[in-house]
């Protein structure tokens, strides 16, 4: 695998072709990575205005987490929602939830994940292809809620190109010691009646994983009491179990000016909530369920000023069953699609670039005790163009997009006596652009820029809500007077591609003029004579302040020693958010300055890998939140290559958090009760053929 240059998460630099001494002089390290999330055109990360990283090959398994975030957590500007290993969603410098949007090849993931941490993002990391991380604003390409950032799961479902042997596949499994876990699965592909002379056919595909865990271990008292409030035994983190299948089936044809395919699969998973304090009656599992049709099609050849022509479309029929002692209890449930439409032109005045259509919608019902949402309908539809212009030494990048979006809810009973609503409505039309341009100031820098300007409606939630939410141990209350969201960006970005050492320093500063977020009230709803069983839960309203974010990530590669197959890299990376209102208040649960330092050695087929995660104290604290106590987390990955002639088998055995490391994360809201794992040492062997 080609190493991403500005990402600490990856494998090793693709070697020369013949051994030689190690002459940074006259041979230097050239590291590039094509990305196809950023842009309508995969660009190397060195020539996209925006900060990403890629995350593929053996670095992806070694790094893969039952959850997304916890998968990615690593990554420089990165963080988690950690709600326990069963449920955890990306953070981008400091920004998550309804701003970092989760792709599946593109398209939604159509899930509840965005709802609240509790919920678990429906895409599996053990399978997965690649893994494409883009910080910062992302709206022009993927919709409002992508200005934070987008992270694109990419597998390898349907295909776009004839595979080189008429079966191929992988069949990958991982164990644990901690919690007693394990992975297995794999994925096949075969060509039926392939026509190699013109590189067209069709291609079977077959894939199907398992994971299963019992409750994870824990340095020490996790924080959990029981139901006389007593601290739990030391050593677990209780009700943390996880048991996880999927799978899927899919047929693509491929030739030279038409691909074209479908898959069907399905993701279910039951995952427990660590709880608070113990009570028999009221331990709270979740069962997830997703059906999902993909379908794609690319077109290439030349039609008007247009050269390639792309559609995705994703549809998905997706539950969320919550359990408490067993019985079934609330039930949310979506239904919907997401489609988009991708028109490549060849140059027109200089310009190479896309013009694009999206349409989706979706209906999110709740039901139950918990039921804190009403039924409601969102439908999008959006228009974008993205343009670059190379012009000598600088490549300029200019984006814009419209998009309209409408809300219709159902009339709604709250949980609260005399507490109702009729039906309700909300529609707008929001405007996102942005500007920018990768400047080569000499041969191995470049100097990257960017500034844009995004507006974000606010969605059902944040409008609607009305009810308890215990996954946020909170009674929300949404707010129908809520304004658009605006963000303005900058971005300012030096990067260094080639030599003894590669890397890049990238500054950013982000500006909301009505940042929504929901703050606390210090008041819980049994002080105002609400009802049970909601009596512990604290009052929050969904409230807009004016909000600076701002912070950096700087990495750097030192490529100590490099020969055809003998390399040693030294990685040192560091990145910081800091998140305040304009009126001097910091927001809640913003990630912590975050350090890694890491070595990757590898000589004939061999690779180890020590590293080290450092996270200060975070004193930066909102009100009524508490600080978190910095942690260091020490790493060691061994690896082995063996090749074969009919397979190639990657080993790896990796111990994690080798010291047994109390670690809890400011940006979880289980902070408290639900510590990271503890000492773990992982297994696992991929056999490609």
């Amino acid at each position: 695998m080609a190493a991403a240059p500005f990402a600490f998460a990856q494998s090793a630099p693709e070697a020369p072709q013949a051994p030689r001494a190690h002459d940074h002089a006259d041979e230097p390290v050239q590291l590039e990575n094509l990305v196809v999330t950023a842009s309508p055109i995969a660009r190397t990360q060195a020539d996209l205005v925006s900060s990403t990283n890629v995350l593929s090959g053996s670095a992806l398994q070694e790094a893969r987490q039952p959850t997304l975030g916890e998968t990615l957590a690593n990554l420089p500007g990165v963080s988690s929602t950690y709600f326990g290993p069963g449920s955890s969603r990306p953070i981008i410098r400091g920004l998550s939830a309804n701003r970092v949007r989760v792709l599946a090849n593109s398209t939604d993931t159509l899930d509840a994940s965005n709802t609240s941490p509790d919920h678990a993002v429906s895409v599996e990391p053990f399978l997965v292809k690649r893994i494409e991380v883009v910080r910062g604003p992302a709206a022009l390409l993927y919709g409002s809620s992508a200005v934070g950032g987008v992270v694109n799961v990419i597998d390898h479902r349907i295909e776009s190109a004839l595979p080189d042997r008429d079966i191929s596949g992988v069949f990958d499994s991982t164990l644990t010691d901690n919690g007693h876990g394990y992975a297995v699965g794999g994925a096949l592909d075969i060509a039926l009646a392939p026509n190699r002379d013109n590189i067209s056919g069709f291609i079977l595909h077959l894939d199907g994983f398992r994971r299963e865990a019992d409750d994870l271990d824990v340095p020490g008292f996790s924080g959990q009491e029981d139901e006389l409030g007593n601290p739990m035994p030391a050593g677990k983190l209780y009700n943390s179990a996880l048991d996880t299948k999927g799978g899927s089936v899919g047929l693509s044809y491929v030739s030279e000016h038409l691909d074209v395919g479908v898959n069907f699969n399905g993701f279910d998973t039951s995952y427990g909530i660590p709880f608070e304090e113990e009570d028999p009656d009221h331990i709270i599992t979740i069962g997830l369920r997703q059906r999902r049709i993909d379908a794609a099609a690319t077109y290439k050849r030349d039609f008007g000023i247009f050269e390639e022509a792309r559609v995705k479309i994703g549809y998905a029929d997706y539950q969320h069953q919550e359990f408490e002692a067993g019985a079934p209890e609330t039930l949310f449930e979506i239904e919907g699609f997401d489609s988009r439409l991708e028109l490549i032109n060849g140059e027109v005045a200089g310009w190479t670039g896309a013009l694009g259509l999206q349409l989706g919608t979706s209906e999110t019902s709740a039901t139950g005790d918990e039921a804190f949402l009403p039924t409601h309908t969102t439908d999008n539809g959006a228009l974008f163009l993205f343009q670059e212009l190379a012009r000598g030494r600088t490549t300029w990048q200019v984006g814009a997009r419209l998009e309209h979006r409408s809300i219709d809810a159902d009339p709604f009973v709250t949980s609260e006596p005399g507490v109702t609503f009729g039906s309700r409505s909300d529609t707008r039309t929001t405007f996102s652009g942005s500007l920018g341009a990768v400047y080569s100031l000499s041969e191995p820098y470049k100097l990257a820029w960017n500034a844009s300007y995004t507006e974000r409606a606010p969605n059902g939630q944040e409008l609607y809500a009305y009810g308890p939410h215990h996954g946020t141990e909170a009674y929300e209350i949404g707010n129908e007077n809520l304004s658009t969201e605006r963000a303005f960006g900058y971005e300012l970005s030096l990067r260094k591609t080639t030599g003894f050492v590669t890397g890049s320093l990238t500054g950013f500063v982000q500006y909301f003029d009505g940042f929504i977020f929901e703050e606390g009230t210090g008041i819980t709803v049994d002080e105002e004579n609400a009802p049970d069983p909601n009596e512990h839960l604290e009052r929050t309203f969904f409230v807009q302040r004016d909000a600076l974010f701002y912070g950096f990530e700087a990495e750097a590669i030192w490529h100590l020693h490099t020969e055809a197959s003998h390399t040693l890299d030294l990685t040192t990376a560091v990145d910081y958010v800091r998140a305040e209102q304009t009126n001097g208040d910091n927001l809640p649960r913003i990630p912590a300055l975050k350090t890694r330092i890491a070595l990757d050695w590898r000589k004939d087929g061999w690779h180890i890998g020590p590293d080290l995660v450092l996270v200060a104290k975070q004193t930066a604290s909102a009100p009524g939140e508490s600080d978190t106590d910095g942690y260091a987390l020490l790493g060691l990955t061994l690896g082995y290559c063996l090749e074969t002639r009919h397979a190639t088998y990657d080993f790896f055995v990796r111990g994690s958090n080798l010291t047994n490391e109390e670690a809890r994360l400011h940006s979880s809201f289980l902070k408290d009760i639900a510590p990271l794992p503890g000492r773990a040492f992982t297994a696992g062997v991929r056999a490609s053929f």
